[in-house]
């Protein structure tokens, strides 16, 4: 009862942070979006110096006022400095490469400074996963990898970020929350099945087709068998003293590979696709040519690694796009 019920005060506060902050592909912080708070440490730390204040007019130790007004000053710095910490920080949002459904996407962050200020010691992180870390100081701008799992097939829109900081003594934190045009694409997650059932046709070279015999297409001329049709002897060649010889015809069938949504009969729609992920991974492992076959979209075959992206990008968006 208690996890439901902070699962649902977590998605409702999601929602209306989401909808106070809005899409941005860069920020830069300032006071508007900068909240200071004491952590715990902070605040036995408050609790020690009021100790120490009612310690010094309880026993009128001059010594003791110092400290504790020496205390109150430490924290009122670090109010100051965490604030500062974090204010004219600029932060960037840059592509993300692809990832499989189940897998973190690994989001890039460009951060910069101004005026030569320097941002020591900041975390970035989404809800529930784990930090970054970042320094400027010695450098004016710096990328930062923020991961997030992706559970979903499609597009994923990373949720809010939150930048934080405990400079300089951990007993202050400042924060942000941004909400930076992170995105990527998430394709299906890879099912192993048997490939037994394709064949690349062999050969290689440049031929697109295979050879079976038939009776489309005139191939040559080979001896006559005993048992052999009569009606494909070629009596012209009988007539010329050249003997008995057999007329040759073929059919070309089409050697290229085909991965067909048809294949997965039976499949919910995710199977398939997590199927057919599998079948791209693996063919183009193997460098051959193959196309897609889905319902509305027919993919001819070709090969190489843009080929292959194409394709994954299909099934990432299929019924989305």
């Amino acid at each position: 009862m208690q996890d439901s019920f902070r699962q649902a005060f977590r998605k409702r506060y999601a929602k209306w942070v989401a909808s106070r902050v809005p899409l941005t592909d860069s920020i830069t912080l300032n006071r508007r979006i900068i909240y200071v708070l004491p952590t715990g440490n902070g605040l036995m730390f408050l609790l020690a110096a009021g100790l120490v204040f009612i310690a010094a007019i309880n026993y009128a130790v001059s010594l003791a006022f110092g400290l504790a007004f020496m205390m109150i000053s430490l924290f009122i710095l670090s109010i100051l400095y965490a604030y500062n910490n974090l204010n004219g920080l600029n932060l960037k949002s840059l592509p993300t490469a692809p990832v499989f459904c189940g897998e973190e996407a690994s989001f890039t962050i460009e951060l910069s400074r101004g005026n030569k200020k320097s941002h020591e010691a900041v975390e970035l992180a989404f809800a529930e996963h784990s930090p970054s870390h970042a320094d400027l100081v010695t450098v004016d701008r710096d990328r930062v990898q923020v991961f997030y799992r992706c559970n979903k097939r499609g597009r994923c829109q990373a949720p809010i970020l939150r930048i934080t900081t405990y400079f300089p003594l951990g007993i202050c934190r400042a924060w942000s929350l941004i909400n930076l045009n992170l995105n990527c694409i998430v394709y299906p997650r890879p099912v192993a099945f048997s490939m037994e059932q394709f064949d690349s046709g062999g050969g290689g070279g440049e031929e697109s087709a295979l050879m079976q015999e038939g009776s489309e297409d005139f191939y040559g001329f080979r001896d006559y068998v005993p048992g052999d049709p009569l009606r494909q002897v070629a009596w012209k060649n009988v007539a010329r003293g050249q003997g008995m010889q057999l007329k040759q015809f073929v059919d070309y069938v089409d050697s290229r590979v085909w991965l067909d949504w048809d294949m997965f009969y039976g499949f919910s729609v995710e199977e398939r696709l997590s199927r057919l992920c599998y079948g791209v991974l693996k063919l183009s492992r193997e460098k051959q040519s193959f196309g897609l076959k889905m319902p509305g979209l027919e993919i001819p075959p070709d090969s190489g690694a843009a080929h292959r992206d194409k394709l994954l990008r299909c099934l990432a968006l299929y019924g989305i796009e």
